[in-house]
């Protein structure tokens, strides 16, 4: 299978997303190409170092790339504070300059911190993604959105940084259970109902094959996820317009995420996959999507065993007033309006905090039945 490559064209720096099966094998000869010196931090974690670092370690060599690995443990709990001051003392410990580069070998947690921390160390040094989950590949290694969790919500403390190459190895997800490539089937699902009807219909009629990750159609998939992605960000890279649209039912998911204080019982795709459909369930509520359209994405997320209801240990611990005071610390919230991103038809979404507020505690209430 051929490598898929596409251009981030921005405005102050563009860079490549590489898409291809065992292109981990090559890595050095791509990275030394756009690195400034052949030395690298690569900051991964356990389970990888397990099953794919190795790959990685040994093209850096042949491409006489000096490598540091430094070790974080997985998982949303970690993307904290705490997590970013250890990453930067090993850093600063082993004397980074501003002309060595930061490696992200892992999925979007792991990416969404170490592009934190190249963002703030010496004032910003470059970094790499190498996304290992769907999820990333598709999603959170485009577009140079970083940050960490707080108490007070997800996200919220971050900063916009783009990689300077991205390099998407669909071989690296053999290793991932189903669970977790729903997860990230549910970001790529999400670029098709909110600009890309086309591509919803050829998911339709493809996702069977998606789950099979040696073949071509995954490709295609990641690929098309990115082109769509990378095709808003270039509209619009710091979120004052249409980036937000990328947030559709994350509104909804980053409450549940948050009310499930961040653990493994519902991943950050599970919870975006009932967060849409909550969206969707609105945006029909408030004479947006036609009856026929929403059945039409229900039944899709009902094919491809996407996670549609929240799980029973957590609904019994929430109420409507819960879920809707959680969303209120949303980042996207302005002037106190929880801002929504709600869908026209499927592959037109828009933004608005002008609806019924009766309609939006029926979306809640009846996600809790």
């Amino acid at each position: 299978m051929k490598n898929k490559i596409l251009l981030v064209p921005l405005k102050n720096q563009s860079y490549k997303i590489i898409i291809g099966n065992d292109i981990i094998r090559n890595a050095g000869t791509i990275i030394k190409r756009v690195i400034k010196k052949p030395k690298v931090f690569i900051v991964t974690n356990k389970l990888l170092k397990k099953h794919h670092l190795s790959k990685l370690l040994s093209s850096l060599k042949k491409s006489k790339i000096e490598y540091k690995t430094i070790l974080i443990n997985d998982g949303e709990k970690e993307k904290n504070i705490s997590t970013v001051k250890k990453i930067s003392n090993e850093l600063l410990n082993s004397k980074i300059d501003r002309d060595d580069t930061l490696i992200a070998f892992g999925g979007g947690v792991l990416g969404d911190i170490v592009g934190f921390v190249a963002s703030i160390t010496l004032r910003g040094v470059d970094f790499i993604q190498i996304p290992t989950t769907l999820l990333a590949q598709v999603d959170s290694s485009v577009g140079g959105k970083t940050g960490v969790n707080t108490s007070h919500g997800k996200n919220l403390i971050g900063t916009f940084n783009q990689p300077i190459l991205v390099l998407s190895d669909v071989s690296l997800l053999k290793t991932l259970d189903k669970r977790e490539l729903k997860a990230g089937y549910s970001e790529i699902i999400k670029y098709a109902l909110i600009m890309d009807d086309n591509f919803f219909s050829w998911l339709d009629k493809n996702f069977k094959k998606i789950d099979q990750v040696s073949d071509s159609k995954l490709i295609e998939a990641v690929y098309r996820s990115c082109k769509n992605k990378a095709h808003i960000v270039k509209m619009d890279v710091r979120e004052s317009g249409v980036r937000a649209y990328l947030n559709y039912g994350h509104t909804f998911g980053h409450a549940l995420e948050k009310l499930n204080d961040y653990r493994n019982t519902i991943k950050h795709g599970e919870a975006v996959s009932i967060g849409m459909l909550m969206a969707s369930y609105m945006s029909f509520l408030e004479g947006h999507l036609s009856g026929k359209e929403l059945d039409k994405i229900k039944d899709h997320f009902k094919n491809t065993s996407l996670l549609t209801v929240i799980p029973k240990k957590l609904k019994d611990k929430l109420s409507m007033s819960v879920i809707q005071n959680t969303m209120l610390s949303d980042k996207k919230v302005k002037n106190g309006k929880i801002n929504l991103v709600l869908l026209k038809k499927i592959g037109k979404a828009f933004v608005t905090n002008k609806y019924k507020q009766n309609n939006l505690k029926k979306v809640i209430k009846d996600s809790l039945i």
